[in-house]
């Protein structure tokens, strides 16, 4: 009879540990208009009572650069209370969203014409709109754009005249601020450089939103992997995605300045030490992902600490908000039939 209870018990616990485990990860379809490969989203937030989705391209690419920057362009927005509601089971998905549509973009200068390839990142404070462009991954600068949030027009009014350069702190394939966030305790904006894998950190900026002011630059500290978004807490805390795609190797781990860098990431990152100690050309294997939050004290933080993990096969995961007791992310699927756009929430 003892024997019975004791394997009774084990087996209850390991189903309520599954059960938890599970519960961490929870996928939120989408409504069906705006869930398509081609959006590729690549930033999200949160303001007042909704979270808003920036596809990079507006859901139409084009090969001529400055072209992406004609035609209608959409920057999404869904009720936080329906979320709430798929993440309770309520609901089984999404169903409404409004779109509002960003004006002015055929106004922007000549030189950020050209070597546009989209927007990264999205921040909201006092309906004001900052949006990241990234730009080909040769050229010296990155912008970052402001523009007013007109909630009974369903606009975004992008100011074309006052942009901000951010300035690369080096040339990385595909690397650019793909992160930008509000700190309110700081009463300013932070942009996080793509890459920050070199023993000495990186760089990115602290930024007056006034755009009177250069933006501050600041160090960042080491981080192998990319940060493809960032966000804070009341507290200035910072979360970010932390996210190794198959293919990132040659530039992430394998570049000019970081050879060999498998013995590090096995202490560093514990989660890959057993893939690592199998086969030492893990990382560099086509099939290998990684996806991750993580958290820094403040802007001046010297250690990321890891919160928690999340699948990242066939997900190029690219934005993220805090949301409840975790946070929400989402997919950018690069318009490819191979990924899928995906809005999860990760529990934490």
């Amino acid at each position: 009879m003892l024997k019975r209870s004791f394997l009774l018990s084990v087996a209850v616990l390991c189903f309520s540990t599954l059960a938890h485990s599970q519960s961490k990860y929870k996928t939120i379809p989408l409504p069906k208009a705006i869930a398509g490969v081609a959006e590729e989203y690549s930033g999200m937030c949160t303001y007042g009572n909704r979270v808003y989705l920036i596809p990079q391209y507006g859901d139409h690419k084009t090969p001529v650069k400055k072209d992406n920057l004609k035609g209608e362009f959409l920057i999404y927005s869904l009720l936080t209370d329906s979320i709430g509601r798929v993440v309770d089971g309520k609901d089984t998905a999404l169903s409404a969203y409004k779109a509002l549509k960003v004006m002015n973009l055929d106004k922007l200068p000549e030189d950020v014409a050209e070597g546009y390839e989209g927007f990264e990142a999205i921040s909201i404070v006092n309906n004001t709109v900052y949006l990241s462009i990234e730009t080909d991954d040769k050229l010296e600068n990155c912008y970052l754009l402001k523009a007013k949030l007109d909630l009974p027009n369903n606009q975004i009014v992008v100011d074309a005249d006052h942009i901000l350069k951010l300035k690369r702190p080096e040339l990385i394939y595909n690397a650019g601020f793909e992160a930008v966030t509000w700190l309110p305790k700081e009463k300013k904006l932070l942009a996080y450089y793509e890459y920050n894998g070199e023993p000495n950190g990186g760089q990115g900026y602290l930024i007056d939103t006034s755009f009177t002011k250069a933006p501050g630059a600041i160090k960042t500290p080491q981080l192998y992997f990319r940060i493809t978004d960032i966000t804070a807490t009341a507290k200035d805390e910072l979360y970010a995605i932390n996210y190794f795609w198959n293919g990132d190797y040659k530039y992430y781990l394998g570049n000019d300045k970081l050879h060999n860098q498998e013995n590090n990431i096995k202490t560093i990152i514990p989660d890959l030490r057993d893939s690592l100690n199998k086969d030492s050309a893990y990382l560099k294997s086509t099939k290998t992902t990684y996806a991750r939050i993580v958290k820094l004290k403040n802007y001046k933080g010297t250690k990321w600490e890891e919160v928690a993990t999340f699948p990242g096969n066939k997900n190029n995961w690219e934005g993220l908000t805090l949301f409840r007791k975790g946070a929400l992310v989402v997919t950018d699927a690069n318009g490819s039939k191979k990924q899928n756009t995906v809005l999860a929430y990760v529990e934490f």
